[in-house]
């Protein structure tokens, strides 16, 4: 069960940004075991700065338009197309990728071509496909009965992920084999959970990048600044414990893009690499179109698997934007769990794309610990977790 909110349509989460706000209050990390939820201090708690009333006899003047910076504006023109293709209901055929009969001149190892073509069990409309290789790795794994769970692409809002896996890991959903699968900022998260580093180590980590951009800029240059921070952090046997674990959504580029999960990575460059891809904006992480990936020309997972599903029979979902505002169904985890909200939708769009200040890195990491409670309090881990160590191979549980 997740949490809901009513369903605008898509463009009312492109509005006007709201005035700043301020904490009342502290925060500190515990067990569900030592907080009662319902005194959970809530999102609405800010001073807010008194309006004052202009009486006037002359019509006020047509509001400016908004000055935007080069990566906000070129990640909103992503986004938008993105938020199309997601609320898109029409799905066209999807044919296999590079055979032995291709006439390609690019050519792949046949473990490395696409093996099979999968619907999204939510939104049907999204098809995903994996590697033969991958698929003969998953047969070997068991079936896992509990949920995993899945990290929405949220740009630079990744703290807001930290805090909702902060939240998992404290009391026990997310374990050392729990399935995970992400998108973009979605996918970092899950290769540092899978890591075994700390979510406050993450934090700190994200707040070094936020700060490099800050002074340098994040246009053309996000991309280096992450791969030198996910290499600097991430420990060098990181592939070995993602390997079947983490799923990484990519967009492949064809004559219509696709979406292509990997879950069996070769190397911690390897894994950087995939995580790279997945977060790669055209023109905002590095100033070119698109990058390659394993031979294939790919972008930002986020524009075909904004969530793409895990490999476990149920998949929570995590969305850092409010899922309702843009349309979206079967959300676990989102701000519409505290559905008063301060945060307008295009305060957090500015903060996916511009780096924002610790003291907002910080209320973000707040926030997803929050919703997660909340969702906690209708999901209590006793029900949801279950002990998977005698569950038995998955066989053929891939459509093929």
């Amino acid at each position: 069960m997740g949490c809901m909110a009513p369903t605008p349509s898509i463009s009312s989460f492109f509005i006007s940004p709201s005035q700043a706000h301020c904490y009342r209050h502290t925060f500190r990390f515990r067990s569900t075991n030592d907080v009662n939820l319902t005194l959970l201090p809530t999102r609405t708690q800010f001073n807010y700065p008194p309006r004052v009333q202009q009486h006037s006899t002359t019509p006020s003047p047509p509001p400016l338009e908004e000055k935007k910076s080069f990566a906000v504006a070129t990640g909103e023109l992503f986004l938008g197309i993105a938020s199309r293709l997601i609320n898109s209901r029409e799905s066209t055929p999807v044919v296999m990728f590079e055979n032995s009969n291709s006439n390609s001149t690019v050519m792949y190892d046949e473990k490395e071509r696409i093996g099979a073509v999968m619907k999204d069990e939510i939104q049907s409309d999204v098809i995903w496909e994996q590697r033969v290789k991958d698929i003969e790795a998953e047969r070997s794994r068991r079936v896992v009965t509990t949920p995993g769970f899945s990290f929405s692409a949220a740009g630079l809002l990744f703290p807001y992920h930290l805090g909702v896996a902060h939240f998992l890991i404290q009391n026990g959903y997310i374990k050392e084999t729990t399935p995970l699968a992400g998108s973009s900022a979605g996918a970092i998260v899950c290769a540092v959970v899978a890591s075994g580093a700390s979510m406050e180590e993450a934090l700190i980590a994200t707040k070094i990048l936020a700060e490099d951009c800050r002074k340098g800029g994040t246009a053309f240059r996000l991309g280096a600044v992450l791969r030198d921070i996910l290499q600097k952090f991430l420990p060098d046997d990181v592939h070995i414990r993602s390997n079947g674990r983490v799923r990484v959504a990519v967009t492949q580029l064809l004559w219509r893009p696709r979406g292509l999960l990997v879950d069996q990575f070769d190397s911690k460059e390897d894994l950087i690499n995939a995580v790279f891809t997945s977060s790669f904006i055209p023109g905002y992480l590095a100033p070119k179109p698109a990058t390659m990936f394993r031979n294939r020309l790919c972008i930002d997972g986020g524009l075909t698997l904004f969530m793409p599903p895990t490999s476990a029979a149920q998949t929570v979902r995590v969305c850092a934007f409010p899922a309702g505002r843009m349309g979206l169904q079967g959300i676990g985890i989102s701000p519409d769990c505290n559905p008063e909200n301060a945060s307008s939708p295009r305060q957090l769009l500015n903060w996916a794309l511009e780096p924002a200040e610790d003291v907002i890195l910080d209320r973000l990491f707040e926030f997803g610990y929050l919703d997660a409670a909340v969702w906690a309090k209708e999901n209590p881990v006793e029900k949801l977790v279950q002990d998977d160590t005698t569950a038995p191979a998955f066989g053929n549980s891939i459509v093929q």
